[in-house]
């Protein structure tokens, strides 16, 4: 009787356990939706791990390729850095790149009497980007395979063109031919790079009958000299005067030939490449000649000139040079010919290794059948700061600062001088900010 009242408590428990287990077992479409999860997870798992994977691989292939990078720096396969500006070259020397940039900031303040049309004094002021540029300079294949490209931009416009874009090739000691376009070389002035010039801008004289008037040619030049040489040329045969960015057809000469000879007395070549004898570490005197010969048409235009350029140990600095043009026209009704001259002479004194004092004096003597104001004098003085310690920056940084005096006046077109057109005087306050990398 006990074991039978014990049963049937028992029994209804483990039915009652069953049922409830029984109720708690999910069905096959709950079966299924819980595969289906589970599934997904795994699914991201896999995605995140192969993605690490691929982080992973990144990761290690920028680690490899810098090493190897770095393994051919230490190797001395390329080197890169700064020597008088930013460079990169192959170990042995046969390959080479020398970026930069250059840039010139100009304020300029002109007071002209009598230059309005109705007889009016003349005031102009304002700032202008006088240039930038931008430039690839180097060698390729061998050391004596160089090569030089450059543009400019407009300074009313900002559209860029091209300026210089020429190769040279060294074929024996101390003899180069130069092909491309490039400054024809007949005048040390305009030879001096417009980043080197003492003044703000160079003189009136080389604007009218100087290299201004000659420029970029496009042609092949034989070029001679060396750094151990005390004489040094070159002869170039071109499409004529200014004929840069032109075609075959295109230009208006018919030919040109352009020739410099320079011998140096004694001193430096390297401190003939700008008129400051700042940091001048021994005197210097080169004397120098050139011409240019151009063909267009039925007129013929001979240039020529003389130079020469001392400095001494003490900061003293003196140029000088005489331009002439002789121009024949051959075709009725016209005169024949012209003859025009020309004067430049400029006085510079660094006062420490920072400051440097000048002066210049230009004069510009037209044919009387040109023009009634054949006669054009330019008086500058002015003051350069070098920037860095010392000076240090040389014409990588400096500050320029000149006025002018024209008590003739100026022709036309010569804004780029800060001039007006004017047949009386004229005052010109310049200053810049100049920057070469």
């Amino acid at each position: 009787m006990t074991d039978r009242k014990l049963f049937v408590p028992a029994l209804a428990g483990v039915l009652g356990f069953s049922a409830l287990a029984a109720a708690a077992e999910p069905t096959a479409a709950e079966l299924r939706e819980q595969i289906d999860a589970l599934q997904a997870k795994v699914s991201k798992i896999e995605a995140r791990q192969a993605s690490a994977s691929e982080q992973q691989a990144t990761v290690a292939s920028v680690l490899n390729d810098a090493e190897r990078r770095s393994q051919l720096m230490q190797t001395g396969a390329i080197t890169s850095g700064y020597d008088k500006g930013f460079f990169v070259r192959s170990a042995d020397g046969n390959f080479s790149v020398k970026p930069g940039l250059q840039f010139q900031f100009r304020s300029v303040a002109n007071f002209a009497e009598d230059a309005k049309v109705d007889g009016d004094d003349s005031l102009e002021t304002g700032f202008e980007v006088r240039r930038a540029r931008f430039r690839f300079d180097g060698n390729a294949i061998s050391k004596d395979l160089t090569y030089s490209f450059v543009w400019d931009s407009s300074r009313s416009s900002g559209s860029v063109s091209l300026l210089d874009a020429y190769v040279q090739y060294k074929f024996a000691d101390e003899m180069a031919v130069k092909v491309g376009q490039f400054k024809e070389s007949w005048t040390h002035e305009k030879d001096v790079s417009s980043f080197r010039q003492t003044a703000v801008e160079r003189s009136i004289v080389d604007a009218l009958l100087g290299g201004a008037t000659t420029d970029r040619v496009q042609g092949i030049a034989l070029v001679y000299g060396g750094e151990g040489n005390p004489f040094r040329g070159e002869l170039a045969l071109h499409d004529g005067a200014n004929s840069k960015n032109t075609t075959f057809e295109d230009t208006t000469s018919n030919y040109g030939v352009g020739a410099r000879v320079e011998y140096k007395v004694y001193g430096d070549w390297g401190a003939y490449k700008d008129f400051t004898a700042k940091g001048s570490k021994d005197n210097l005197l080169v004397i120098g000649g050139g011409f240019d010969y151009t063909e267009s048409g039925d007129s013929n235009l001979v240039r020529a000139t003389v130079d020469a350029q001392w400095e001494n140990t003490t900061g003293l600095g003196i140029y000088a040079g005489v331009i002439g043009n002789y121009s024949e026209v051959d075709e009725e009704g016209s005169d024949g010919s012209s003859d025009n001259y020309g004067f430049v002479g400029q006085v510079s004194y660094a006062l420490d290794p920072s400051w440097e004092i000048f002066g210049r004096y230009g004069l510009v003597m037209l044919d009387d059948d040109i023009t009634d104001e054949d006669t054009i004098n330019e008086i500058t003085i002015g003051a350069n700061y070098y920037l860095g310690t010392d000076g240090s920056a040389m014409h990588n940084a400096k500050i320029q600062l000149d006025l002018v005096w024209l008590p003739d006046g100026s022709p036309d077109g010569l804004n780029g001088l800060g001039y007006v057109a004017s047949d009386e005087q004229e005052f010109v306050f310049r200053g810049q900010f100049q920057l070469a990398l």
